[in-house]
């Protein structure tokens, strides 16, 4: 394959291949045009490039993707072709594939339910546009990481995308040899072998995806990928939960449904897989101490823990395991634990993972057998309480005895003596755990007469939150407009002009000219003379001219002296060469030959030096008084300025006239010039822009943080650190905001915080209470001697707390 890094496509400079699979590659490129941005490339390359059909499919993505507007939908910058390769431009995701998020993470629940519903989010939207995806995998869903924060998805690669047709879900189809079918083998449904492709073919791989997501395994894996196909049509479909016990049994069937083998039996939408999907999530549970018996409820079988073990106990062959439904009877209050984040018996401390273990092997288990199509509404864990230690009740009152009469006197003596003394014990039993930090008490030994309220101190989750918005400034628009992010603004304009005389300092140099004439010549032989050019004669006043041509006088005839006029030059420039009539009057050569110059010798003119307006003059003037005008109207433009407006960077001065009394080039010593200038600059509310940018911030925390979050304080923006001059009085600023966000817990939801870990011990009730949306850190404090929350609600007190600083 033809590599093509550091070469140039269109606007892009190719810098590194990403990756490569058999009809072309992805590249990091940069984007020319847009200050070199990070950008992802992706070509076709090789005999593809070449081939009609692979073109046309190419240009299909291009042109599904333009139409396609959603945040979880990798956008398309541009489609080109370049020299016959066909590229598709993408924003650059720094995170990489999921792919490669699961080779070194394994997400807890909290991070699967954000990402697989932001997948579930993207492919319904594909798929209320009439678009099936067609290769739906790990590989194709892109993550931008955040901090604190479950990473960011995007669909990607809509290269095998096919519009819903009426006739799809009812059509038979032909099988396609295993080896040509189109997609990917290890999420391909069933049906794809026949050709037969329906949004149902989306839910069958989203569920292979949930599956992935959950264990970080392929539910169907061989190096043969024909060998993969047939497990899809064939092998039983696999549990989540028999490859991670810790995923919970729900979301187990929420993969075992949407990989049904008929589509009939999958969720008949993504509308459907969501529902089921947060239901699940909503119904799995934790450890959660039950305080009542749980009796069976009907159709349900109780079974031993060595039947339960023996049931429990991990089959032959997990391929062939049978669809049972495993669920526990739900009962009323106390409801039970539900865990948004993947238990992880490795994560909890030693003593609750010993605990968790013994009271799983210790409680009866409930198995209800259901119909294939029914749902359970939030299967619960429960647990028995068995081995809880109940707080011993104290009713008993001190006896006095009364037998000896006559010794009562002393005796009450000697019980106030006691009683002090028991009172001294108690107040040290009561300062010595404060002080030492060690329990006089058992730790299930309630202290008599303390309080048996637990106070528990949430902190909510915080974020910084921090971008940089542009925002176009124009005196078009009067209100601003957040989508549009545009404001209003003012342009000012004042002008100024100016006149002056310029000394020209062009100059012209002329060379002097030689005067000339005509010689006559006048021969009174009977034979010809020749006279060469090279003759030189003197007139009276001392001036030499020069014949310029060579010739030959004719003879007399008939008395007739022969006669001829030759034109001569003046051998001396300039005007001393302008002699006068017959100031050359004589014979030459030969006695018989006569010469004189019947006119004057004439333009002979001397050396000459004269001034023009040249160019560098206009441009220097014109410089200078430019300077001396853009001081003035910068002045002017200052007093235009309103209170708490801001200039939208420089003013701009240009030169709107100019007049001179002389063409450029004219010689002329002086000329006269008129200037004149006009600035203009537009300004903006400084208040009105911060108040934009606060708007867009908050905007950009609900979308990356939720609506449960709520500023803190004040946020602060800064002055636009950026702000640079358009045309026709348009201003580009950028401003950056910042500000912190905390969880907002209501009253109710507090409230509600309760019920689930009452009677529970401290390390399943903050196990609980930090998975619950919105906390950041759980502070539990017990009555006094007990290791267990009240099983009241009234003795539990929530309380949050603010995070330092806030």
């Amino acid at each position: 394959m033809l590599s093509l890094e550091g070469k140039q496509l269109g606007n892009y400079d190719i810098i590194r291949r990403i990756r490569i699979g058999g009809m072309g590659a992805v590249y990091e490129g940069r984007q020319r045009t847009a200050f070199d941005r990070r950008v992802a490339i992706k070509v076709i390359l090789g005999d593809y490039a070449a081939d009609p059909d692979m073109r046309r499919r190419f240009a299909r993505e291009a042109k599904t993707v333009a139409r396609l507007q959603h945040p979880h939908i990798l956008p398309l910058i541009e489609f080109g072709d370049e020299q016959g390769i066909l590229y598709l431009v993408m924003p650059f995701i720094e995170g990489g594939t999921l792919t490669s998020y699961l080779r070194h993470n394994l997400p807890g629940l909290g991070e699967v339910s954000a990402m697989y519903q932001q997948m579930l989010d993207a492919v319904e939207y594909a798929h209320d546009h009439g678009l099936i995806h067609r290769d739906i995998k790990s590989s194709n869903v892109l993550l931008e990481l955040r901090r604190n924060m479950p990473p960011y998805a995007y669909l990607a690669d809509f290269g095998l995308v096919r519009a819903v047709r009426a006739s799809d879900a009812s059509q038979v189809g032909k099988p396609i040899p295993l080896e040509q079918v189109p997609g990917t083998p290890h999420y391909m449904a069933p049906e794809q072998t026949l050709g037969i492709v329906t949004p149902l073919t989306d839910i069958y791989a989203l569920g292979v995806l949930l599956y992935q997501m959950l264990t970080g395994n392929l539910p169907y894996n061989d190096p043969d990928e024909v060998r993969v196909i047939e497990m899809h049509l064939h092998d039983p479909i696999p549990s989540p939960c028999e490859d991670d016990a810790s995923v919970p049994l729900e979301l187990g069937e929420v993969v075992r449904t949407a990989m049904a083998k008929d589509p009939a039996d999958r969720y008949p939408n993504v509308a459907a897989l969501r529902v089921a999907f947060l239901h699940a999530l909503q119904g799995s549970s934790s450890d959660l101490p039950v305080t009542e018996d749980v009796k069976p409820t009907r159709a349900t079988l109780q079974l031993s823990p060595e039947e339960r073990s023996a049931i429990d106990a991990p089959p032959e062959s997990p391929r062939h395991k049978n669809a049972l439904n495993l669920r526990r009877p739900p009962v009323d209050p106390p409801r039970p634990i539900i865990m948004h984040q993947r238990p992880r018996t490795s994560e909890l401390p030693p003593q609750v993972a010993v605990r968790d273990k013994r009271e799983r092997s210790e409680q009866p288990e409930y198995i209800e057998r259901t119909e294939r199509t029914e749902r359970p509404e939030k299967p619960e864990r429960l647990y028995a309480a068995e081995n809880v230690r109940q707080r011993p009740r104290i009713t008993e009152e001190p006896v006095i005895s009364t037998s000896r009469p006559h010794t009562i006197p002393h005796q009450r003596k000697r019980f106030i003596w006691v009683l002090a003394l028991v009172a001294l014990v108690l107040l040290a039993m009561l300062l010595v755990p404060r002080v030492l930090g060690a329990s006089l008490f058992p730790p299930t030994v309630p202290l008599l007469g303390g309080t048996q309220t637990a106070t528990i101190r949430i902190t909510p989750k915080s974020s910084t939150l921090e971008n940089s918005f542009l925002l176009t400034a124009s005196p078009q628009v009067k209100t601003t407009d957040l989508n549009a992010r545009t404001i209003p603004d003012r342009l000012l304009s004042s002008s100024q002009e100016i006149k002056t005389v310029i000394t020209t300092t062009g100059i012209n140099k002329t060379n002097g000219q030689r005067a000339s004439g005509l010689i006559r010549f006048v021969n009174t032989t009977k034979n010809p003379i020749p006279v060469s050019k090279n003759l030189i004669l003197t007139s009276g006043n001392g001036v030499q001219v020069q014949l310029v041509q060579d010739s030959t006088v004719p003879p007399k005839q008939d008395n007739t002296p022969g006669r001829i006029d030759l034109p001569a030059v003046a051998l001396q420039t300039g005007q001393a060469g302008n002699i006068a009539a017959n100031a050359i009057s004589g014979t030459c050569c030969k006695p018989t030959l006569f010469t004189s110059n019947p006119a004057p010798f004439v333009g002979g003119t001397d050396d000459a030096t004269t001034h023009f307006f040249s160019q560098s003059d206009l441009d220097a003037t014109k410089a200078e008084l430019f300077g001396k005008l853009k001081q003035q109207l910068q002045g002017q433009l200052l007093q235009q300025v309103k209170n708490n407006e801001i200039m939208a960077g420089v003013p701009d001065y240009k030169i709107v006239n100019t007049d001179t009394d002389n063409q450029v080039n004219a010689t002329v010593d002086k000329v006269q010039l008129t200037i004149k200038v006009m600035g203009q600059v537009a300004v903006y509310q400084k208040s009105v822009a911060q108040a934009a940018a606060l708007s867009l911030l908050n905007t950009y925390a609900r979308k990356k943080i939720g609506t449960g979050y709520q500023l803190q304080g004040q946020a602060t923006v800064s002055d636009p650190i950026d702000a640079t001059a358009g045309k026709d009085g348009l201003a580009y600023l950028t401003l950056k905001a910042q500000g912190i966000w905390s969880y907002n817990f209501s009253d109710d939801q507090i409230k509600k915080l309760r019920a689930p870990i009452k009677g529970a011990s401290a390390d399943v009730a903050r196990t609980y209470l930090i998975t619950q949306p919105g906390v950041e850190s759980v502070d539990i404090r017990l009555p006094f001697g007990t290791d267990h929350i009240p099983t009241t609600l009234d003795d539990i007190t929530i309380i949050l707390s603010p995070r330092n600083g806030q």
